[in-house]
């Protein structure tokens, strides 16, 4: 069967520069395009209605899909015009099926070349992302779905047009052998065909979970957030004419639901990943911002130095008697307790109600448990929320009581003996 790659946001411009390069091996093949063929009347009306289309369409990252479906030489031979116009019409059909199955109407161009290193036949089909209305092919493009289009569509079409199953059977049966996914399993630890790259997603999400929940524990702002996260080569899923403030508030200044990342193809998306909304991380980044703020206070104090030194108390002697002075009645103040281990209480906390979301976020979770978790997760974030407010309120208490004493011992020391 044919091998087929996707290409995301390839733009117009190169598009129609690449098919018009030099041939890439004229001694062999010296035309660049065999065969070029749109929906269009003629190619400048392609790339006309391409442009007006992607014009219109602001809010699109990918303008136009690019499309590869390479041939065997078992399939098709390059040097044969028969095989050049079979390979060449089942391009136009595979193009017009998938359309169809998207259910879409879009204008695309293919091209048929045979000037690579291997000499063998190839098409290029360039399709435009946005429609008239200007939004984008409903739920993207799967290679992987396309790919399965792609060996029907090839099998019929070689059915019809009386060529011999035998090759097409050979080359499915070696897909099926390096594609377990199809078949439903994985030998062990080794994945091949669409099992490989669902496992790679999979690593790929777990990736992301990690490296976001490291910034969610560092990070005091919504900016150092978005950074800490594009330092681990994190896309951030964003629109280019909004601002990072935009990203997290709707236009009625509410937290939307949650961000979307990338990471090597694999999207997700923030409440997915940590369970949490934009609220809840955004007061997870104050609080940090109060907690770094307390920690800076306490370092940046420095222990008063004692200037005063005390006298020596005189000795008075009466009858050559050696009168001590009296000690003097020392009363003991008792320390008010600080909140002990207030700080890991509160992350403990916090790392139950990320477990509970996890669980929650699991489609396999059995029902008895999904129950369970929902009716105790309102504890969790009410204690969450408890825990806050009383740690910053300890410690403002503490640090007032601090400066308090710290007065009363100056002022005993600076005042003069009676």
């Amino acid at each position: 069967m044919s091998t087929l790659f996707v290409e995301g946001s390839t733009s117009v411009y190169k598009a129609l520069g690449y098919l018009g390069e030099q041939s890439h091996n004229p001694n062999q093949c010296p035309d660049r395009n065999l065969m070029v063929d749109s929906n269009y009347p003629d190619i400048t009306s392609f790339f006309a209605e391409s442009e007006r289309r992607i014009a219109k369409a602001n809010r699109l990252r990918n303008h136009l899909y690019s499309v590869r479906l390479s041939f065997s030489r078992d399939e098709f031979d390059p040097t044969q015009a028969a095989d050049q116009d079979l390979a060449f019409d089942l391009s136009k059909e595979f193009t017009e099926a998938w359309l169809k199955e998207k259910g879409v109407n879009r204008p695309y161009i293919v091209a048929l070349q045979a000037d690579g290193k291997s000499g063998l036949l190839h098409s290029h089909i360039y399709i435009c992302n946005p429609g008239a209305d200007g939004k984008g092919i409903p739920k993207g493009v799967s290679a992987l779905k396309m790919q399965d289009l792609n060996d029907r569509v090839t099998r019929e079409f070689m059915l019809k047009h009386d060529r011999g199953t035998a090759i097409q059977d050979r080359l499915m049966a070696n897909k099926k052998q390096h594609d377990h996914n199809s078949m439903g399993a994985s030998v062990g630890e080794q994945h091949y065909g669409k099992s490989k790259a669902n496992a790679k997603a999979k690593e790929n999400r777990e990736y992301m979970k990690k490296a976001l929940a490291n910034a969610l524990g560092l990070a005091t702002s919504r900016q150092e957030f978005l950074r800490l996260i594009q330092q681990q080569s994190i896309y951030l899923n964003r629109r280019a004419n909004k601002a990072d403030d935009d990203l997290w508030l709707r236009q009625d200044g509410t937290f939307r639901k949650s961000l979307s990342f990338e990471y090597r193809g694999t999207p997700s998306r923030t409440a997915t990943l940590l369970g949490l909304n934009l609220e809840q991380i955004d007061q997870r980044l104050k609080w940090n911002a109060k907690l770094k703020q307390n920690q800076n206070q306490k370092q940046l104090s420095v222990p008063i130095q004692h200037t005063h030194h005390h006298k020596r108390p005189k000795v008075k002697f009466h009858s050559l008697k050696l009168v001590k002075p009296k000690a003097k009645t020392v009363t003991k103040t008792v320390l008010p307790k600080p909140h002990l281990n207030l700080q890991e209480l509160l992350n403990e906390k916090y790392r139950e109600l990320i477990k509970i979301n996890e669980q929650l976020s699991d489609p396999k979770l059995p029902k008895a448990k999904r129950e369970y978790f929902e009716k105790i997760k309102p504890g969790v974030v009410q204690a969450v929320s408890e825990l806050e407010s009383a740690f910053f309120v300890g410690e403002t208490k503490k640090e007032v009581w601090r400066r308090k004493q710290k007065e009363r011992e100056l002022e005993k020391e600076s005042a003069p003996e009676s």
